[in-house]
């Protein structure tokens, strides 16, 4: 019941039978590795914001293990075994399904992409295929709404995080098969962005501090950004 769709890839801890390990023969940036924790941290936040807000978001989380699946591929390069297909397809067939929601409901709405990276471990990146996959926040308010206070994470940066890049120009990450697939340079109306946190911020003793605050800084950006009330229907007029 809000315009916000949370989803964690790489997560999962459960094991796939009968589906062949992915070896990743000729995938670029291969790796089987969990993002620890990301799939408790978007149920999380999907919990405190519906404390928030009043309601729940759409949460999509891959409970099965990256080795045998990687959701946030393309389906050439996300499995080596025909059995894992209905897999991939019903994760991304939940993704579908909840954009195609938010815009009947909403007219648009945001796709928060969750990772883990263990190359900085108190920073949290962020990922838009440097603004593509935000190309309607944009256009619509600028890039205050990216960084400016009531940004998620401009939020997170003055409650202390540590946010990279500082800038309009993505480095290290620039955001993978999710956002490039349902961000609204597509068309589709959702603003989609990829958020690494580091490893530090994912530890059992500070999950709960770093959903809270994510959860609050969403809700922030929300009540400024988004439309939260559902649109009502137009009726034409007897003649």
């Amino acid at each position: 019941m809000l315009p916000i769709i949370l989803a964690a890839p790489h997560g999962g801890r459960a094991p796939a039978p009968g589906i062949a390990l992915r070896r990743g023969l000729g995938i670029p940036q291969f790796t089987t590795e969990r993002d620890s924790d990301t799939a408790e941290l978007a149920e999380l936040v999907g919990a405190k914001l519906e404390a928030l807000l009043g309601a729940r978001p759409f949460l999509v989380v891959a409970h099965f293990e990256r080795k045998f699946i990687d959701v946030n591929r393309a389906e050439s390069g996300a499995f080596e075994s025909a059995s894992a297909k209905p897999y991939y397809d019903a994760y991304h067939r939940a993704i579908k399904e909840a954009s195609s929601r938010v815009r009947q409901r909403w007219g648009s709405g945001l796709l928060l992409d969750i990772h883990g990276q263990g190359a900085e471990a108190e920073t949290i990146f962020r990922g838009t295929n440097n603004g593509r996959s935000i190309a309607l926040l944009r256009r619509r308010f600028g890039v205050t709404a990216v960084t400016g206070p009531k940004s998620i994470l401009g939020h997170l940066a003055a409650r202390g995080y540590r946010i990279e890049p500082t800038d309009d120009h993505e480095r290290r990450y620039t955001g993978g098969y999710t956002i490039q697939t349902y961000g609204s340079h597509r068309g589709t109306e959702i603003d989609a962005i990829q958020l690494e946190f580091g490893t530090d911020l994912r530890r059992s003793a500070n999950l709960e501090r770093a959903a809270s605050d994510f959860a609050n800084a969403i809700e922030i950006f929300a009540r400024e950004y988004l439309p939260l009330s559902i649109r009502t229907p137009t009726v034409a007029a007897d003649p």
